[in-house]
């Protein structure tokens, strides 16, 4: 990732924010960033990382589908990158779509349409991906649910940018070790 797409990237999901809290002004709503409990929704975000990167390293393990499209994509999105670019694309993601998905899309209509419209949108191009999609459909229901125990966006963004760092993180040093 060229640091021109990372501050592209920056752009965008920034944009979902600013979506998120005109879309909540405009019916009437608070962005509620930090919930009830600013300590409690850090530690339930980090736990909830852990969580997801545990399963998301025992999907890889059992689902060869998984290692696959992992060495397919991975000389495009993390072999070329920095390690300070992974970790801010990640960031960025993690922010921009949670404050749209929970901040906005789940309060308009429900943590259920809002994990399946998360996943939908988290497509690939073809059926190779749909692992990828039902991992980002169960991640909208985990993420969701953490918005609504928490009361607030920290959590699920916590949770979305660490999980999104370690796997990015994790990857590229599997295949620097794998290559070296």
């Amino acid at each position: 990732m060229s640091p021109r797409f990372v501050r592209l990237a920056g752009v965008f999901y920034g944009s979902l924010v600013v979506v998120a809290v005109l879309w909540n002004t405009l019916r009437g709503r608070e962005t509620e960033f930090l919930g009830d409990s600013i300590l409690a929704s850090l530690a339930l975000g980090v736990l909830t990382a852990v969580g997801t990167l545990t399963l998301g390293l025992l999907a890889y393990r059992l689902l060869p589908a998984l290692r696959s499209l992992s060495d397919e994509l991975g000389p495009r999105l993390v072999d070329g990158t920095d390690y300070g670019s992974l970790v801010l694309i990640s960031v960025f993601s993690g922010v921009g779509e949670e404050a749209l998905f929970r901040g906005a899309v789940q309060e308009e209509f429900g943590l259920v349409p809002a994990a399946i419209i998360f996943g939908l949108l988290h497509v690939g191009p073809n059926r190779r991906y749909l692992a990828w999609t039902a991992w980002a459909v169960l991640a909208g229901f985990v993420f969701g649910y953490l918005y609504a125990l928490t009361g607030g966006l920290l959590a699920p963004m916590v949770a979305h940018s660490l999980h999104n760092a370690a796997t990015f993180v994790i990857w590229k040093r599997s295949r620097s070790a794998k290559a070296g």
